[in-house]
């Protein structure tokens, strides 16, 4: 869910005397990704609760944690290789303002998450975890192979949103499971894995719709340049459809009304999305259905 300059969103916060303390924290939560760092948190924190397990506070902060590295991941590149960069403190972007502040916040959050990981004993398989940073870390950077530099996995095309939805899935659904030292290759567990891929997907395409035009312009092969917008947007509800089916077989009772809910209300965010929307609407509204989803399940489960 790449974050990229916007001229659209919160511009009411910019206009003379309405500016406060309160947006500019809006703008912090938002474009510094904690708050959708906070979404991996919760969601982590709902699988331990679908599952009957006890929530290991220490595995849902080193997901938050590692999420915030990859969402600044880029901010910590740039500042790598041109650290003697000149911020321009009045760019419409506020993650060009901030840069430096977001790679150092990346850095420390990559730095406390590794900590936790061995403090805590973290049970998760380094290999395993390995292969999800190779992923992460190569979604935004670019590698050289025979000294040829070659682009970033989310250039490749229509694969970012499966890379988006493979890890989240992967790290909020089965890093729980394994931290509890429960068999992945058991049918519950990868029905669960299935639900999340299936819910990250859906949403995952609206952040296509939201790019298609910058995409456009870096020649980048997504959905909705495939099959259009529209089309992508039926894709994208099918795939919510779906998953609400999985999640109506395989659920009962509160859990299962939860798991309805919180489909429903990302069909409605799929279906209000358009690429003219202001940046914030993502950023809240299809972010903000993860929040939703973990929401109605902690009521549920309570």
């Amino acid at each position: 869910m790449r974050k990229n300059s916007t001229e659209n969103t919160l511009k009411s916060y910019n206009e003379p005397g309405l500016r406060s303390g309160a947006a500019w924290l809006a703008e912090a939560l938002l474009f510094s990704s904690i708050f959708i760092s906070c979404c991996a948190f919760l969601l982590t924190v709902e699988t331990y609760m679908l599952a009957g397990l006890e929530v290991s506070v220490p595995m849902a902060i080193f997901v938050f944690l590692a999420t915030l590295f990859t969402y600044n991941l880029s901010s910590v590149q740039s500042m790598i290789r041109r650290p003697r960069q000149k911020i321009n403190r009045f760019d419409a972007s506020w993650v060009q303002r901030h840069k430096p502040w977001l790679a150092i916040l990346g850095l420390l959050s990559i730095l406390s998450a590794t900590y936790i990981y061995f403090a805590y004993g973290l049970r998760l398989n380094f290999w395993f975890v390995v292969h999800l940073a190779i992923i992460s870390i190569g979604y935004t950077v670019p590698f050289i192979y025979k000294t040829k530099r070659v682009k970033p996995l989310r250039s490749v095309p229509l694969l970012k949103v499966f890379l988006i939805a493979y890890v989240w899935a992967v790290v909020t659904a089965l890093f729980p499971l394994l931290d509890a030292g429960l068999p992945l290759w058991s049918g519950e567990a990868w029905l669960l894995f299935a639900r999340r891929f299936l819910f990250i997907l859906a949403l995952a395409l609206l952040f296509d719709i939201r790019d298609y035009t910058y995409d456009r312009q870096t020649n980048t092969l997504t959905f909705p340049g495939l099959i259009g917008v529209r089309n992508t947007k039926l894709l994208s509800m099918s795939l919510l459809l779906l998953y609400v089916v999985v999640a109506a077989s395989t659920e009962d009772g509160a859990t299962r009304i939860a798991l309805l809910i919180s489909g429903v209300g990302a069909a409605l965010v799929v279906m209000f999305s358009s690429e003219n929307k202001p940046r914030v609407y993502y950023a809240l509204l299809a972010d903000g259905a993860m929040l939703l989803h973990a929401a109605l399940i902690y009521l549920a489960k309570s």
